[in-house]
């Protein structure tokens, strides 16, 4: 509560221009570790402004300096990563166990694999008239709106910010209001690395105000918006006005197929992990399981013997697994999918009830798992980001194809089986946008992430996310003083 957490314009941490302030509560216990800046309209004018100073300056810039200092910011983080880590953990109720080994160690090394990536950023040579040099050539889109979520904060922010910044764009970038502590920190070692002044903006507050009005700010050039679905939808309506082009990562009702001859003990462990890391609130976990039946009885036995043995608790414990959600109205929320499945006729096979003790103090969800039989179940086909799944009884691993596509989502899917070949040709049937076979949720740098469908429209990580950040503009040099033309012999000068 004594820290003093500032938004960065222009160069510049500072408060809103209201003085306002939002409180951020720890989900644990529902106490209030810090306050925020509340920005306003005014907030996103200044922030555009800024970074439209900046552009140009910054477009200038050599892709080698550019990489340097987003060396630099990764340098710092990696200095700050201690400090970061219980920071994490309190804003949004990840285990420490996992912010520490995983969200705040990722965002340094990020920064340090776009950096080296840019640099190696490339247009095209086209062969189209033996008397011209046609080439394309990328351009940065000027001022980009990045919009990030709360599940993982700095993550998000970290793999949209640092493709931006290398391939030449200005930011504006407004990370979740629940959750936005270690990204207001990113912005003081972002100054303090030396990254010119408006090059990035961050400005906290409400979605529907200053969300929507950096999405429909003149002075933007393109938004990439990680969350839910509805939300997507809000802002390609907005977008649509402008036809500004928006790159979305968006919701997930991802699939599991487990056939007869998988391994079942790596597909029990993978479920477990896929479906209640993060306590559920990962846009790629797995929340359908479709087993086949030789083996379904022995999967859901095994599946809850090591389900019940995820310790739910106090996030800061490092020997907790699970914490709560990462506020109370996504408790209320999946808690009404739960009940809304038992009216349905889905079986209770695992949790299922409000978590009680301290942990009802909180933002708890227990581990849930539902037996169903119907694939339009409202559990089957909603998104519920908490650690509550479904699982159905399947023939053979076509049909668990066939139900994995009959859903409006499209992120990720995994097929489990010792026969490779079967395997291969599952995953060609899959409309998603990441098929793995025999894993679930591997994500790292160097693989692109995005879907299709609802789940959205973009590709984040690998080389492929530089696409996202430039555009290519096709040049044509003719190499002759008289150019043809369709006209030369009708008219003459």
């Amino acid at each position: 509560m004594s820290y003093d957490y500032r938004i960065l314009i222009g160069g510049e941490l500072t408060k809103a221009a209201s003085s306002e302030t939002m409180e951020v509560t720890n989900p644990a216990n529902g106490e209030v570790i810090a306050r925020v800046p509340k920005c306003g309209t005014e907030d996103v004018d200044r922030a555009v402004a800024a970074a439209e100073a900046a552009r140009e300056g910054w477009r200038a810039t050599y892709v080698g300096e550019r990489a340097e200092l987003l060396f630099k910011v990764a340098e710092i983080l990696r200095a700050h990563q201690n400090e970061l880590i219980p920071i994490e953990t309190a804003q949004y109720g990840g285990p420490i166990s996992k912010t520490s080994r995983f969200d705040i160690p990722f965002a340094h090394k990020e920064f340090e694999y776009i950096a080296g990536l840019g640099r190696g950023l490339t247009g095209l040579t086209i062969s189209g008239d033996p008397n011209a040099r046609m080439m394309t050539v990328r351009e940065p889109h000027g001022v980009v709106g990045l919009i990030t979520p709360w599940n993982f904060p700095l993550v998000t922010a970290v793999s949209k910010l640092a493709p931006a910044l290398i391939t030449g764009n200005t930011v504006v970038l407004k990370p979740a209001s629940c959750a936005p502590l270690t990204v207001l920190r990113l912005g003081e070692y972002i100054k303090e690395a030396g990254i010119p002044d408006g090059v990035v903006n961050i400005i906290t507050g409400p979605g529907n105000t200053v969300g929507e009005a950096i999405v429909t700010h003149p002075g933007v050039a393109k938004i990439n918006f990680t969350g839910d679905s509805h939300v997507g939808k809000r802002i390609y309506e907005l977008a649509a006005s402008r036809v500004m082009p928006v790159a979305s990562e968006l919701g997930g009702k991802n699939a599991m197929i487990v056939l007869d001859d998988a391994d079942l003990d790596g597909a029990v462990q993978g479920a477990v992990h896929g479906a209640f890391f993060n306590s559920g609130q990962n846009c790629g976990s797995p929340s359908r399981f479709y087993v086949q039946e030789g083996i379904y009885d022995a999967f859901v036995e095994r599946f809850i013997r090591s389900a019940s043995k995820v310790t739910v608790g106090d996030p800061m414990d490092p020997a907790t697994m699970m914490g709560p959600l990462a506020y109370m109205d996504c408790r209320v929320t999946a808690e009404r999918f739960i009940e809304n499945a038992k009216a349905a006729g889905a079986a209770v096979l695992l949790g299922g009830e409000p978590p009680r003790g301290e942990l009802a103090k909180g933002a708890y969800v227990l581990p849930t798992l539902f037996e169903v039989h119907d694939n339009k179940m409202e559990l089957m086909q909603e998104e519920i980001f908490a650690p509550v799944v479904g699982i159905m009884k399947i023939r053979s691993g076509e049909e668990g194809a066939a139900l994995t596509n009959d859903c409006r989502y499209g992120l990720c899917a995994s097929v489990w089986t010792q026969d490779y070949l079967k395997g291969m040709k599952l995953l060609d049937k899959l409309d998603v946008g990441t098929a793995w076979l025999n894993q679930h949720l591997a994500i790292v740098s160097e693989t692109p992430w995005g879907g299709r469908k609802e789940s959205g429209w973009t590709k984040e990580n690998s080389v492929l996310v530089l696409d996202e950040y430039t555009w290519q503009k096709h040049v044509w040099i003719h190499m002759e003083s008289d150019p043809k033309t369709f006209w030369k012999d009708m008219i003459s000068l």
